[in-house]
């Protein structure tokens, strides 16, 4: 039998071929066999059936499927009840590419093994189904990262997040130069949940995917651009004649750009099965419908408990800790060859294992931005989030354009809500 080709396979490509090695070994018609199939209860496979299906599905993609990865987010998916044939397609989506070398299975033949440590990519791609997107718990337990943090996966997309502790912080810079960094002030914050990484290109079609059609005007409101949008080039979604959306090759694990606020809260929203239809209820002064971090949480969990200037530390901004600078005047980008790292790369990583807090994109933020804000007494209250409109929303974190000085961890500023960026995206909060 043929393996799969090399390179990043998407998950419904995954699911299609796991479907077709399921028809093929258990001799069931394959218009008979769906993704949403429970292997034991469904098809009704004893032990020596599982068996072989894992180590044919292991061959064809060129995967181990241990039963003791280390992987977490592995893990929590192989002991699910009522494994799926979609599960099992999901363990595929999250070996591949892992950086193997030969070793042995459980199976006790020659396979494929991790040869080193390096972060899997998580966030999910295709569509959930119905009963996928609604399956309990939201957040499934991971076990605490190397920080010593609590981790879980979201259900809805894949995406990792580590659980920021409670604490009063100190948010904002001393520094005379920028004015709306001052005064150093206190904040008080609740434990909160912060996406590991930002959200990806491959999460945002799974998201579009999902929701089923949405009206042009407000595809055009999140990420599309009008024709004459000289960027167009650098769209890294495309949507094929039956409506599916899909990232163009090599850009899947890339960060989801050119998405306007309302695109990511509506993405936001999707995430923690909210309402994605109150995506710019904000309009109307409702600023509880959003998962996207404030301000606060943002700065805590870009630089930690304590007061530095970068997530590693007070130490400069260097090409191995962070994305940034990147850029070469002339240079003609295609989309997949965009300066930007992948979003599971360790780059700009917290104190609190949070990746990308430092360079990579811009990060859209809950807050309107106001120069003056942390002059207000809202700003010392618990929780702390600008709610007063003004026409501007916050970003943080800077980006691979901009030097070094902008992906500070207190660095302010901010854009229109309807802005579209090459170095701006986002990433979710969730309650912890």
């Amino acid at each position: 039998m043929s393996h799969t080709p090399t390179g990043w396979v998407s998950q419904p490509e995954i699911e299609a071929r796991v479907c077709d090695i399921a028809s093929e070994q258990l001799g069931i018609r394959r218009a008979e066999v769906h993704p949403g199939l429970r292997i034991i209860q469904d098809l009704h496979c004893d032990s020596l059936d599982l068996v072989e299906l894992f180590m044919e599905i292991e061959n064809e993609f060129d995967v181990a499927l241990p039963g003791d990865a280390p992987n977490p987010a592995y893990k929590v998916v192989f002991t699910r009840d009522q494994i799926r044939l979609r599960d099992l397609a999901e363990l595929v989506y999250l070996q591949q590419g892992s950086g193997h070398v030969r070793g042995r299975s459980r199976f006790g033949y020659t396979t494929i093994a991790p040869a080193r440590d390096i972060n899997l990519f998580t966030q999910l791609s295709g569509k959930a189904a119905p009963d996928e997107y609604a399956a309990e718990p939201l957040y499934e337990k991971l076990g605490k990262n190397s920080q010593n943090l609590p981790t879980f996966r979201r259900r809805t997309d894949g995406m990792v997040c580590v659980q920021i502790p409670a604490a009063e912080v100190e948010i904002g810079s001393g520094d005379d130069r920028f004015a709306d960094e001052a005064p150093v002030h206190r904040s008080e914050l609740g434990a909160f949940l912060m996406d590991q990484e930002t959200v990806s290109v491959a999460a945002y079609c799974r998201f579009l995917n999902s929701i089923g059609p949405v009206a042009p005007a407000v595809l055009r409101e999140w990420f599309v651009l009008t024709p004459d949008d000289k960027r167009q080039e650098h769209e890294l979604v495309r949507q094929d004649e039956q409506g599916d959306w899909s990232p163009l090759r090599g850009t899947e694990r890339l960060p989801m750009i050119l998405v306007s606020w309302y695109g990511a809260n509506a993405y936001s929203l999707w995430a923690n099965r909210g309402d994605w239809l109150n995506y710019s209820a904000d309009r109307a002064g409702h600023p509880e419908n959003c998962f996207l971090p404030s301000e606060a949480q943002w700065e805590y969990a870009a630089r930690g408990p304590l007061p530095r200037e970068f997530p590693w530390g007070d130490g400069p901004a260097e090409p191995w800790l962070a994305q940034f600078a990147r850029h070469t005047p002339g240079i003609k980008y295609r989309p997949d060859t965009l300066p930007m790292a992948s979003v599971n790369t360790d780059l700009g990583v917290s104190p609190f294992g949070v990746r990308h807090m430092a360079g990579n994109v811009w990060q859209w933020c809950r807050d309107w931005y106001a120069p003056e804000f942390y002059k207000a007494p809202q700003a010392t209250l618990p929780n702390a989030v600008n709610k007063n409109s003004s026409a501007i929303r916050s970003e943080r974190g800077g980006s691979w354009v901009g030097p070094a000085f902008l992906c500070r961890s207190s660095y302010r500023r901010g854009r229109a809500p309807e802005a579209k960026g090459r170095c701006l995206g986002f990433r979710c909060v969730g309650k912890a």
